[in-house]
């Protein structure tokens, strides 16, 4: 025993240093090369004296795949005392086999904890798995709802496609497109855009908390109750109990599912409004899906035929075209963005994020192989429903290494495109689609001529109430327009937010740009009239390192305005026959940056303030 125990000391030690490399490989390399070096150990155990179960040939296959190119692979040979002799290694007869017994205990236990963790992992995941699947297949059943003639129909019915229509024809026609390589847009596109509008400004309303149903007073949240037969005829499997802080009634708020249903409410949060837009745009015949972020949120997705491609859909935030809204502006964390129509079910996730492998590594509720059987599966049921002649535009949601991102130019099905490498080629086409989003959302040409009665007043006089988004031209018999953007020049870069939980409004840059400016033209120069003066009050608010710069110019004169609440009045421009004026953002700090530039920041509550006024009186 004495004697041998500095060769046991020397065998562990070398099995030891073999054994902690093998295990720097994954757990999948691990044993399958484990389970190699454990043949050839066995063997040579169970017929110590067979000169051929010493040998390994160099060029055998086995060896060459699944234990030659493997970190520790051969070094556990070597330290139970394989030599090499010329094409073979050989492990002679004079060596004892105690580092072979060492080893094979070792692989053997580690090999039996790592299978044992996988059976729990693997119950565990088919665990998850089942709730994932029971979400999968509730909102696959769940769009054939979209497809109802009499739903699509009862929503045709509200919608004034008509006014939209002409809408989208006037804004199509003030658009130069003659400048981009990119496939030119089409009305559809602009209908989409007054559609979206339409549905956030006139039409749904969000509610954080109702109001009383007795006495109009606000409410406070007292938990959940047991849905009624009718909210379960409205699909309301939640209904959420208010009480009323001013006459203490209590006030239900159930979570209708139903898109007839909420057609009627016309209210909710991101699931109502996601859910009835998509059946809005399937009213007016756009191809849409319905789209499931599984770290709580929903939008839409609507086919564009002139740029062949899916653009994403806010309803909530009227945005158009802007997929990594939620990842850059929100810093959502997102694991999978699953999108589902009555033609298919697709794994969209990819573009929605500029950080797949970070995505990745977030996505653990399901395998991926297991998931994309299953999107196989929900797929092959909707066969029976897709016209012959249709054109299928899927995406796929595999590549080689069971992970891809899509390709973003076509609806066509593309080659598959694992991450890496490719996926640059197609964050350049991204960028290169965002080029035409520029143009469906920041070019909005208009400018104020003086109608007879202003000319006749020697007066023209704005007003805007960003809660309210509506324009009171107050010098025209008190005309209201409604929407930001309805009488802007130029605009680039700039939405409209609403903060539903502080209950605040403003415009803002869009998440992720660093700079954003918009103008408001007045032009004089076909009527006999001049400026005489002007006066401005722009409500501007910056936080950390954020900077506006407000100004006013005629083209050859220029003023820089404070931006304050306060009214400004300028006489520099008399005699001139036009006046924009413009705000230009930019700075802050991280990614929060763009919130650090608000212009009209105000509260939902301030209908009848007005932190935009231009005054201007005329010669």
């Amino acid at each position: 025993m004495l004697k041998s125990a500095p060769i046991l000391d020397m065998a562990t030690a070398d099995a030891g240093y073999a054994l902690r490399q093998l295990r720097e490989n994954d757990v999948n390399t691990f044993l399958y090369v484990s389970e190699t070096l454990l043949k050839y150990i066995n063997n040579i155990i169970q017929h110590p004296r067979d000169t051929k179960y010493r040998s390994v040939r160099l060029g055998n296959k086995v060896f060459q795949k699944k234990v030659l190119p493997v970190l520790g692979g051969i070094e556990c040979l070597f330290a139970i005392g394989f030599e090499e002799n010329d094409e073979w290694l050989t492990l002679p007869s004079r060596k004892t086999l105690i580092g072979l017994h060492y080893m094979q205990k070792e692989l053997a236990s580690e090999r039996l904890k790592l299978i044992s963790t996988q059976v729990c992992m693997l119950t565990t995941a088919q665990t998850s798995e089942q709730g994932f699947h029971q979400r999968m297949r509730s909102s696959a059943d769940h769009v054939y709802h979209y497809e109802d003639p009499l739903l699509q129909q009862k929503a045709r019915n509200v919608i004034p496609l008509q006014e939209l229509n002409s809408k989208a024809a006037s804004r199509l026609s003030t658009l130069d497109q003659e400048e981009t390589d990119e496939n030119l847009l089409d009305v559809r596109d602009f209908l989409l855009l007054e559609l979206l509008k339409w549905f956030k400004l006139r039409f749904f309303k969000w509610t954080d908390s109702p109001r009383c149903d007795t006495c109009g007073g606000t409410t406070r949240s007292n938990g959940m109750v047991e849905p009624t037969a009718e909210d379960r005829r409205w699909e309301a499997g939640r209904v959420e109990l208010y009480s009323c802080t001013q006459c203490n009634r209590n006030v239900r708020f159930p979570r209708y599912n139903h898109p007839g249903k909420l057609l009627d409410t016309r209210t909710g949060r991101c699931g109502e409004w996601a859910n009835c837009f998509t059946l809005c745009c399937r009213a007016v015949g756009f191809e849409a899906r319905h789209v499931v972020d599984w770290t709580d949120h929903v939008w839409t997705e609507v086919y564009s035929k002139s740029q062949e491609r899916w653009f994403h859909c806010d309803p909530c935030e009227n945005i158009c075209d802007r997929p990594l809204l939620y990842e850059h502006g929100w810093a959502k964390k997102l694991s999978y963005v699953i999108g589902f129509s009555h033609e298919e079910v697709v794994d969209v996730t990819w573009r929605y994020t500029a950080n797949p492998q970070d995505t990745i590594s977030r996505r653990t509720e399901c395998r991926e192989d297991w998931l994309m059987d299953l999107i196989g599966r929900l797929n092959k049921e909707t066969t029976s429903f897709i016209r012959k002649n249709q054109r299928f535009r899927g995406e796929d949601t595999k590549g080689t290494s069971g992970i891809s991102v899509r390709e973003e130019d076509s609806g066509r099905r593309r080659p598959r495109q694992t991450i890496g490498v490719p996926w640059m080629e197609i964050k350049s086409k991204r960028n290169h689609h965002n080029r035409n989003s520029a143009l469906l959302c920041n070019l909005q040409i208009y400018k104020f001529e003086p109608t007879t009665e202003e000319v006749n007043s020697k007066l023209f006089h704005l007003k805007y109430c960003c809660a309210s988004d509506k324009y009171t031209r107050i010098s025209n018999r008190n005309e209201v327009k409604e929407d930001w953007e309805s009488w802007i020049n130029r605009q680039s870069n700039l939405f409209r937010k609403e903060e539903f939980d502080w209950k605040m409004v403003y415009l803002a840059r869009e998440e992720g740009s660093r700079e954003a400016s918009v103008s408001w033209k007045f032009d004089c120069s076909q009527t006999d009239v001049k400026v005489n003066d002007v006066t401005v009050t722009a409500v501007s608010s910056t936080f950390q390192s954020g900077n506006i710069v407000w100004s006013l110019t005629d083209g050859e004169r220029s003023v820089r305005l404070s931006g304050g609440s306060n009214s400004e009045t300028f006489t520099d421009f008399r005699g001139s026959a036009t006046l924009e004026l413009t705000a230009e953002l930019s700075g802050g700090e991280g990614d929060v940056a763009w919130q650090h530039t608000q212009l009209f920041r105000m509260s939902t509550d301030q209908l009848d303030t007005f932190p935009f006024e231009w005054r201007i009186t005329l010669l």
